[in-house]
């Protein structure tokens, strides 16, 4: 009956009008980087000199449309699935669902469904780049989008997350990283959708807030706390980014956010249960 659930919402789900225009939307940022990469490559005679595909790629510091991209994410994430739960409510579709599979079993399938849906939509485009520049270019390229020297060069892919990985499986490494992203994206939209299923929004306008409003409070605590790594969203989330960074605080931070957003429709269901 779960497994129900999450196939019915989540089919309902893609097809929504927000779904695909964010989609696309993403899918274009990523086509005008990879144009942009296309005609810088070329400008290039030998292949070896190339840029390293991985390192110019959408999500990576040194892309322009990617700069843009990551200006537009605390809507972009929230666009697909903000409205999820008043648009249910007021279509009836809530109450069709629970007729087929239970009360208990909508939130939880929904929630399931946001993270599922977001994960898709911030991954897809970026496998879609990855498959293009592997297509399209030598991922034994040497070049450098950050015209260092080689011995800066050296010293800072030493410093990137898993740098381990980056320096034998490149590929690989930016598989993980957009799968990473991806999961990141799931988590604030979740929390954006578990947010929204509170008394107080009732109107849709209302449910793009919550990412803007968290990463504000985020943002001012860097003003109150002397902190020795960033925890600006924009530097924390691109590529090859070699501002100081503390994972393990940014790991418990999302997982606080997935407890909450777990609690708050923890706390629907019992109230629907109760009716």
């Amino acid at each position: 009956m779960f497994l129900n659930s999450i196939k019915m919402l989540l089919l309902e789900m893609l097809r929504k009008k927000t779904v695909v225009f964010t989609f696309f939307l993403v899918l274009a940022f990523v086509m005008a980087n990879f144009y942009h990469n296309m005609i810088n490559n070329n400008e290039i005679q030998y292949i070896s000199q190339m840029y390293d595909p991985i390192k110019i790629l959408t999500l990576s510091d040194w892309s322009v449309s990617g700069y843009f991209f990551m200006e537009y994410f605390p809507l972009l994430v929230v666009i697909p699935t903000s409205c999820a739960y008043l648009t249910d409510r007021d279509t009836k579709m809530k109450i069709y669902i629970e007729s087929k599979t239970g009360k208990g079993y909508y939130w939880y399938a929904k929630l399931i469904v946001v993270f599922l849906t977001t994960f898709l939509i911030f991954t897809i485009p970026f496998f879609i780049e990855i498959m293009l520049s592997g297509i399209c270019f030598d991922f034994h390229s040497a070049g450098d989008p950050s015209n260092f020297q080689y011995v800066q060069i050296i010293e800072h892919e030493n410093q990137y997350l898993l740098s381990q990985l980056w320096l034998n499986h490149k590929v690989l490494y930016g598989i993980l990283m957009t799968c990473l992203f991806g999961i990141i994206s799931g988590i604030l939209a979740t929390f954006n959708f578990s947010i929204t299923t509170l008394p107080f929004f009732k109107f849709k306008i209302f449910t793009f807030f919550p990412i803007y409003i968290l990463f504000y409070i985020v943002s001012f605590f860097s003003k109150l706390l002397n902190l020795d790594y960033t925890i600006n969203y924009f530097f924390i989330l691109r590529m090859f980014n070699l501002k100081e960074k503390n994972y393990i605080v940014y790991a418990v931070f999302l997982l606080i956010l997935l407890i909450i957003s777990f609690l708050l429709i923890k706390i629907k269901t019992v109230k629907d249960d109760l009716i």
